[in-house]
């Protein structure tokens, strides 16, 4: 943020996705802009929306994937130790920088889709609801690629396993759910299939966005499912990341015993 690269990629990235959602308006109305189609403008509300969830979603651990194995790596991991901040805030701090950039590129982009209420294809209330879920997902996917940058070694690691969550995220479970309601249909006798499928999909931040948007069938509350299950899953693995930091924290407990210092380089 101190250098003109962050400006440069807000910009850029704004405009890109400008020109995108005039080039879909344009071409659903076919040049008629007098013509009221809901229905085509509600399909560019959602391919918009879903683009941007992909590029925030592979972003993300871009840039927090290795905030704290790239401070061992750079041997300035003690010194931050040493500081008055405790492992809980360092981890906080971590998770709020590297998700504050994408969370600006998610803000900017917000008024393009005032462009989708004149042709009536959403409302506010659906547009905010799906703006605070790329939000929550920004932040989730940082927790969770903190966590890794704590218990991995090196950065090269941190960042395959955080591309691997994010994988499992998006593609896995999105064919995974599928494949399950596929099973189903073909055989209606394993009716638990069809369950299963659902509860996976659930999981996945593409299906829940356009599940918000009412593109997809589904329980009313997915959201809920989701962000219960990724925060209880990002805090455990912070919880495993502050032993990480400070092992001496649970010296207290039977059985543990505190690690040598040489595990905070």
């Amino acid at each position: 943020m101190r250098t003109n690269r962050a400006p440069i990629v807000i910009t850029a990235y704004l405009l890109s996705m400008a020109a995108l959602t005039f080039f879909l308006l344009y071409e659903n109305v076919q040049g008629q802009f007098a013509l009221l189609l809901p229905a085509r403008s509600e399909q560019v509300f959602l391919v918009v929306s879903l683009l941007q969830m992909i590029v925030v979603t592979f972003l993300t651990p871009a840039f927090a994937a290795g905030s704290i194995s790239g401070e061992r790596e750079r041997r300035t991991l003690a010194v931050l130790l040493t500081t008055p901040l405790s492992p809980v805030e360092i981890l906080i701090g971590k998770i709020i920088s590297s998700s504050a950039l994408l969370a600006l590129l998610v803000v900017v982009t917000l008024p393009l889709y005032s462009l989708v209420f004149l042709f009536g294809g959403a409302v506010p209330q659906e547009a905010l609801a799906v703006f605070g879920f790329q939000l929550y997902t920004i932040l989730a996917i940082a927790a969770l690629s903190v966590a890794w940058s704590t218990l991995a070694l090196r950065s090269g690691w941190s960042t395959v396993l955080s591309y691997s969550t994010v994988t499992f995220m998006t593609l896995v479970s999105g064919i995974l759910g599928y494949g399950l309601q596929f099973a189903a249909g073909r055989f209606p006798v394993d009716a638990f299939l069809v369950q299963w499928g659902s509860d996976v999909l659930q999981l996945n931040p593409l299906w829940v966005e356009a599940r918000l948007e009412n593109a997809v069938q589904g329980t009313a509350h997915s959201w809920v499912i989701f962000i219960v299950f990724y925060t209880v899953l990002a805090a455990v693995l912070l919880t495993f990341g502050v032993w990480r930091l400070r092992p001496q924290v649970l010296s207290f407990m039977p059985g543990v015993s505190r690690s040598d210092e040489k595990n905070y380089q």
